[in-house]
Formats: C-alpha cells, structure tokens, sequence
C-alpha cells in the first residue's frame, strides 16, 4: 500500500506538471536553468560579502602558535600521500630537496595546515600561501595548470591577510569538474622559505608513502635555528 501511495503521489505531480506546462513543456526547464542561476548568483553574492567584510575587518591580533603546534606542519587535506616526484614539472626544487608534500585527495577541500595569516592568494583561488607567526612560510596548490582555471570550480573560503587556526576551511573545488575537464587535483604543500629554518622534514619514516592522511595529521617537521 505505501509503494502504491508513492507512486500515486509521483503521478499527481507529473501530472500537475504537464498541466501547467501543457501548452509549452519547455518552460519547466526554463524555470530550473532560472532557478540555478539564481543560486549560482545567491552563493557568489555571499562570497562577494564575505570577501569584502574580510577586506574591512581583518584580525590585526596576533595569533600565537599553539606549544603543541610549534614546529609541526598538518596535512591539509585528507587523502593519501604520495612520492614527491608527482609534483609539478615547474616546481622540481621542493621534489627533489624534500621540502614538499603531495597529497592526492579523496574530496575536494583544502586546511589550514597552521595557525598563521594568509599572505598570499591566486586570482584563480586553486593556491593559497600562508605564514606562521615563528615565521614559516607555506605555499599549498591545487592542481597543475593554474592559468587554465581562472577561478573555475574553486571557491576561496579565507582570504589575504586573514588570520586562521589549523584545521580552518581555506578551498574548496568541484572535483567533477576538473576530471571532466582532464585536470589534475594533486595538492602540494611546500615550504618556500627553509633558507630561514634549521631543517625542513617531511615525516617519511614514521608515515611512509601511499599512506593515508586526514586534515590535522602531522606531515612535517621544522626546526628552527638556535639564538644566539
């Protein structure tokens, strides 16, 4: 009785439906393309808000790095690590000199590695530098062929000069729509300043690779040069 109930339910729409676009059925598809754009427009309107209330009401405190935190660099994705040499021909530096981690992830959304401030952000929102305030600096990268996104299928969640704690949503990107588009997805996460640092270790003995990571899993170690 409960599946003839649905199905009844299911044949009163439907027939509703063609009542109301009897004349022209092409009008219901008109009213769904109407409505996802206006969705489209409603979420690009928040985003636009929310950018332009972190452009006049930044955090101008200090975030202080928590003692548990000090010198340890988290996954900022979940996924599973894989061998450095998966990273972007352009950047076979940080590859080969250990100072990167490639993670391949298993959903579309990027951390916070860090407490720090964001320092940095690309017009197509698929990387975001951020800096420690023990002064780490970090590059994280989505995908391998910035130019050709320009923004599309990313949406940035925090912008330049915010101030973030670990485990902070920075990105998030329809992965759908880079598979269809023969795009890659491979986040990178990179050091850029281990000139400054005693040393800059990726954990690869105690986490070895093909392992499995989730955001706020430690993938890096950094020492800092003594004083004095």
């Amino acid at each position: 009785m409960q599946t003839t109930g649905t199905a009844a339910d299911a044949m009163s729409i439907k027939g509703y439906l063609d009542q109301i676009y009897m004349d022209d059925p092409d009008r219901i598809l008109l009213k769904l393309s109407y409505m996802g754009e206006k969705i489209n427009g409603l979420v690009s309107r928040v985003d636009h808000d929310a950018h332009a209330k972190s452009d006049a009401d930044h955090d101008y405190v200090t975030l202080d790095v928590p003692a548990e935190q000090r010198g340890k660099l988290f996954s900022p994705a979940a996924g599973r690590l894989v061998p450095p040499g998966h990273v972007r021909q352009n950047e076979p530096a940080c590859a080969a000199q250990g100072r990167c981690v490639c993670i391949r992830p298993t959903y579309g959304m990027l951390y916070a590695p860090v407490t720090g401030r964001i320092t940095a952000q690309l017009p197509s929102h698929n990387a975001i530098g951020i800096m420690t305030f023990d002064g780490v600096q970090i590059l994280m990268t989505v995908g391998n062929a910035p130019q050709r996104y320009q923004g599309k299928a990313f949406r940035q969640l925090a912008w330049q000069n915010d101030s973030v704690h670990m485990g902070d949503p920075l990105v998030a990107w329809d992965r759908r729509t880079l598979r269809g588009e023969g795009e890659d997805d491979l986040v990178v996460m990179t050091v850029t300043n281990p000139d400054d640092l005693a040393s800059v270790t990726p954990l690869q003995p105690r986490m070895p690779w093909a392992s499995r990571v989730r955001p706020g899993a430690q993938v890096m170690s950094v020492e800092f040069p003594s004083e004095g």
